[in-house]
């Protein structure tokens, strides 16, 4: 056992404790010796534990326990059977271990997880973790074994893994485990020999090529063993090659011509299926190439006719337009991208896949890329795109707000609640998991709240809602008060649940009285139920109703009852929707929703305006624009440039550049209904092919060469630019948006390597298809761009090749460890044992704190035998008085008890009744004068005086 100090500059202090007792020694004594010895005793030993607990003094004690963490490898390079057998090593050494000894265990993969704390408990049970198992990274294993070794007794690291790293850097963790005295040895683990792995190592394409140039794929096949297999080639997703080959031992390398190239953004996947293998994860590899040519358009149109004029006027301009229904828009970015624009023709955001929009989103801001939105029925707010991520694209907000102050909207929904809404008829998904249902198909009621939700979507800030609920009688869900956010109508609504029976009089009602107190410049009552049954007469509240600008619009939600719904609607100067589909219920009330607010839709003969110029119009006859019958309504936003306007102010063409590309939008439609005499001009073509132009991305720069290719994790970006006659272009500003699979953005600047030669990595460890979209710009100008592709592998952990047994080693020979013949030797005590270290300045200071007041009275406070008969005095003085009875049984404590209170009588007499002395008989013999015995003020000098008196009386 020895101390040790965590600042042993501190014990420098020890020399000011000769000082205190040479001061103390020169001053002057105190009357007792003992006493000042004393003090200066305590005092210099109270100085002295002062100074080691600031010296941070520890004990140190010798220990004997050894703690051994195993780390055990559960990643897919370890084969099933090895993981069981690491598993069986540790649990014999933890059954084999000392008593005084501890084990802990840790597995991973491409995370670490504590599998059982460091206990001295010789039973390991099964393993219950399950870590990350595509990816190995056996530095966070060891950093995580690390943190559980105790601070004393000899440490040890036991490493079960093929040595297989391919996320962190393991050799980091050795160098600081051999810094903390802790020795890693390892068991390799790897798999039976004789195993048939195939895998694609990679499929090659050229980055670029013109349209109709030929080219080959090449195709690199790894096998372990000679086998059977068939080679597959896909084009965007699309079987264009098989063929059945022989693989030999090695690299089979295969060359597939393509032909026919049309142009735009193609994907390549080889894909090998062989009739032995041990992992299908590493049959696939992926490759992009841009092949240049016309400009390629998606043309995403509601219904057939709302794009054919469009679609002819572009072609007729040498585009090359692809028409799609909205439900076939691609779900991938990948062939999203393999389109230079996107237009959206009176497209409705209900009927996009999920997803849509947000991709849009980032095909233009990081891709650079063109999208064009036209107006119609179904487009802009009247089509639900307010507040999503297509309206954050836009130059324009879909939110139509009225120049009055007063409230635009009172909005009263009045929703059937009763028992048959309780009945399901559909499946959705979206809405099971917004209402947490189960997969047995939806009762109407929730349709209806989501319905709810839809027309609160296209209400603002000072439109008004209410939410009414009725079965046999009303409940208001929301009261009618201005529109809040959306999470707070979801919860509002959220308890209502079908049962009762159905009195739609009470709904509607209660509706009308509302509305009847809201100042608002229209007032609409929107119905839904499903109509099997009413109690009231409602026709005659309709017309009520109507007179005082309150209007009834009915969606009748089943076959109940329709004729009678529809003559209500009718009588509420309302429209009537049948919903024989439950699932349109949400797009009835966005619809209705849309047209009470009344300005998503203008329908009105009109001529366009001239608001500012702008290349869309050139060459184009503006004073010539024809009549135009309808549009849509919107408000552009700070920076978008409006470039037509309609007699009212609004917009009717806007641009703007959003992020890298450009987004442009068309308020009217492109069809016969609001655009009659315009797809019938001359210069419909011109001006919508040049709007459509203006959208498109930057074109390419000559001389720039541009690749991307994986490499260990990394997506490495070169670029090589020269000028018209080949000379290195220097200083130019370089920069990648790089489009991750989970559709996360990555800016990056590329940094110049040589002459004209710009480069920068980005992270690629996660395995799919990555986009980059290069902007080349000079001197504050931008040149260009290019967008290139790229397929990050399948994980590493799926590549041939058995134990590494050479990283493994290395890790061992830092920390002085090496390989365990034997898993008992995870025990073996041949390391140094640590001290247990105890730190005890707390202690010294606690003693400190209580021996310091005593040191204070042995030399503040005098204590002397008249004082301790003082202090017994006192006491004696305020103990109870003894009884009456106690006199009587003893004699002498009475007249002792009589003595006293005698004195206190007389000291208690007031001085003039002494002045007056009884009258005495004479004394014939003169005596002389005698002086009166002194009095004692010490009250128990004179109780013991009259008990001596008592005695001799």
């Amino acid at each position: 056992m020895t101390l040790t100090f965590i600042y042993p500059i501190a014990l420098w202090l020890l020399v000011l404790v000769p000082f205190a007792v040479g001061l103390a020694l020169m001053g002057p004594r105190r009357p007792t010796p003992v006493r000042f010895w004393i003090g200066l005793t305590l005092r210099s030993l109270l100085m002295i534990a002062v100074i080691l607990a600031l010296a941070g003094v520890q004990l140190r004690l010798p220990s004997n326990t050894l703690t051994t963490v195993f780390v055990l490898d559960l990643s897919d390079s370890i084969p099933a059977a090895e993981r069981a057998r690491g598993e069986g090593l540790i649990r014999q050494a933890v059954a084999a271990m000392p008593q005084a000894d501890q084990a802990a265990v840790v597995v991973f993969g491409g995370d670490a997880l504590v599998e059982r704390l460091a206990s001295p408990d010789p039973f390991f049970a099964d393993l219950a973790s399950t870590p990350v198992t595509s990816r190995t990274n056996i530095g966070d294993a060891l950093q995580l074994a690390m943190a559980l070794f105790p601070d004393d007794g000899a440490r040890r690291l036991v490493l079960l893994s093929d040595g297989r790293e391919n996320v962190g850097r393991a050799l980091d963790q050795a160098e600081l485990a051999a810094l903390h005295g802790i020795e890693l040895s390892y068991i390799p683990l790897d798999g039976p020999e004789g195993e048939v792995e195939v895998l694609v190592e990679r499929l090659d394409a050229p980055a670029d090529v013109r349209r109709g140039q030929d080219f080959d794929l090449a195709v690199a096949v790894h096998s372990s063993a000679p086998t059977d297999a068939t080679l597959r080639i896909f084009a965007d997703g699309s079987l264009i090659h098989s063929q059945a080959v022989r693989l030999q031992t090695g690299i089979n390398r295969f060359r597939l011509p393509f032909t026919d190239a049309q142009g735009g953004f193609v994907r390549f996947r080889a894909q090998v299926v062989p009739n032995a293998d041990t992992w299908l994860q590493n049959n696939e590899a992926g490759a992009f190439t841009v092949i240049h040519g016309a400009p390629r358009v998606l043309l995403v149109e509601g219904t057939p006719e709302d794009g054919d004029a469009l679609a002819r006027a572009l072609s007729s301009l040498e585009m090359e337009v692809a028409v799609a229904a909205p439900q076939d828009l691609p779900t991938g970015l990948a062939e999203l991208a393999s389109f230079d624009a996107v237009i959206l023709a009176n497209v409705g955001a209900s009927s996009l896949p999920p997803g849509s929009m947000e991709r849009l989103q980032i095909y233009v801001r990081d891709l650079g890329k063109g999208l064009l939105v036209t107006g119609g029925e179904n487009a802009f707010g009247a089509g639900g795109y307010l507040r999503t991520a297509l309206e954050e694209t836009l130059p324009v907000d879909m939110d139509v707000r009225s120049r009055e102050q007063t409230p635009n909207l009172a909005l009263a929904l009045v929703v059937d609640k009763s028992g048959s809404m309780g009945a399901c008829h559909c499946e959705n998904p979206d809405l099971e998991q917004r209402y947490e249902r189960r997969p047995v198909g939806l009762p109407k009621v929730d349709i209806a709240k989501e319905a709810v939700m839809q027309a609160a979507k296209a209400l603002g800030p000072q439109d008004y809602l209410g939410v009414v609920a009725f079965d046999s009688s009303a409940h208001w869900a929301l009261q009618m008060n201005p529109v809040e956010g959306l999470t707070t109508i979801e919860n509002a609504i959220g308890g209502i649940e079908a049962a009762g029976q159905t009195n739609i009089s009470a709904g509607v009602e209660s509706a009308y009285r509302s509305l009847q107190g809201v100042d608002a410049r229209l007032k609409h009552i929107i119905l839904l139920t499903d109509g099997w049954l009413r109690e009231g007469e409602l026709s005659t509240l309709a017309v009520q109703m109507s007179g005082e600008g309150i209007t009834l619009s009915v969606v009748a939600a089943g076959g109940g009852s329709a004729l009678y719904l529809m003559g209500l609607a009718e009588a509420g100067g309302g429209r009537y929707y049948p919903a024989t589909d439950i699932l349109r219920v949400p797009d009835f009330f966005l619809k209705e929703t849309v047209q009470a607010v009344g300005r998503y839709i203008v329908e009105e003969p009109f001529y366009p305006f001239l608001s500012r110029s702008s290349p869309v119009l050139q060459g184009v006859d503006v004073a010539g624009l024809p009549l135009l019958w309808g549009y849509n309504g919107s408000t552009p936003k700070r920076t978008a440039q409006v470039v037509l306007t309609t007699p009212q102010g609004d917009p009717l063409l806007a641009t703007w550049q959003y992020g890298l590309g450009r987004a442009a939008t068309w308020h009217s439609d492109v069809k016969g209904r609001w655009a009659t005499e315009w797809v019938t001009w001359a210069g419909f073509p011109q001006l919508m092919g040049q709007l459509v132009g203006w959208t498109l991305p930057a074109p390419g720069v000559e001389g720039l060469d541009a690749a991307v290719r994986y490499e260990e994790g990394q997506a490495r970006i070169e670029v090589s630019a020269v000028d018209e006659v080949g000379r290195p272009r220097n200083f130019l500003n370089v920069t990648a948006t790089v489009i991750d699979p989970n559709l996360g953005a990555t800016e990056v600047k590329l940094t110049q390597t040589g002459a004209g030669q710009y480069a920068a990595e980005v992270d690629a460890a996660q395995p799919g298809a990555y986009l980059v979209n290069l902007s080349v710009g000079a001197d504050g100008s931008p040149l260009g761009g290019q967008t290139l592709g790229m397929v990050a592998p399948y994980s590493p952990e799926y590549q041939l090749g058995g134990a590494d047994r050479s990283l493994l080693g290395r890790l061992a020979a830092i920390t002085g460890g090496g390989e365990l013949p034997d898993p008992l030797a995870a025990f073996a005590r041949t390391l140094p044992f640590s001290a247990q270290v105890r730190e005890i300045w707390a202690a010294l200071l606690l003693i400190v704190a209580l021996l310091f007041p005593l040191d204070v009275a042995l030399r503040r406070v005098m204590f002397g035998s008249s004082d301790l008969r003082r202090a017994t005095g006192w006491v004696q003085s305020r103990l109870p008085s003894r009884q009456p009875e106690d006199r009587e049984r003893d004699p002498v404590l009475g007249q002792l008890f009589n003595a006293r209170e005698r004195v206190r009588s007389q000291q208690a007499r007031p001085p003039e009744a002494s002045a007056v002395a009884p009258p005495v008989a004479e004394d014939p013999q003169p005596s002389a004068p005698t002086d009166p015995p002194p009095v004692s003020e010490d009250p128990m000098e004179r109780l013991r005086e009259a008990k001596r008196r008592a005695r001799r009386g």
